[in-house]
């Protein structure tokens, strides 16, 4: 029967780390990638966040005091609402 109570010594050592070889060009460029890709990402959801957190709606809307402003803002969200879809390159009709 095995002993439960193995004990592994996975930590590694400053001697360790410093005797590794370096990454190939290859990982670098890869690692590169990913974390270019990943930035790439994030600013792209900040930006749509942004866009989707400033667009109209009803309830910004409504929550206008001045009459004006309000009839401004309905009018705008309708008119954002009433906007055709975008064609594809391909539909021709």
């Amino acid at each position: 029967m095995q002993d439960s109570n193995a004990h592994f010594d996975t930590s590694l050592e400053d001697d360790d780390l410093a005797s590794s070889p370096r990454n190939s060009s290859e990982e670098v460029v890869d690692e590169f990638g990913i974390r270019l890709a990943m930035l790439i990402l994030c600013v792209g959801l900040f930006i749509a966040a942004i866009w989707v957190i400033s667009r109209p709606n009803f309830e910004k809307c409504s929550a206008l005091q001045s009459v004006m402003e309000r009839d401004a803002c309905y009018d705008q969200l309708r008119n954002d609402l009433l906007k055709p879809p975008a064609r594809g390159a391909d539909l021709r009709y």
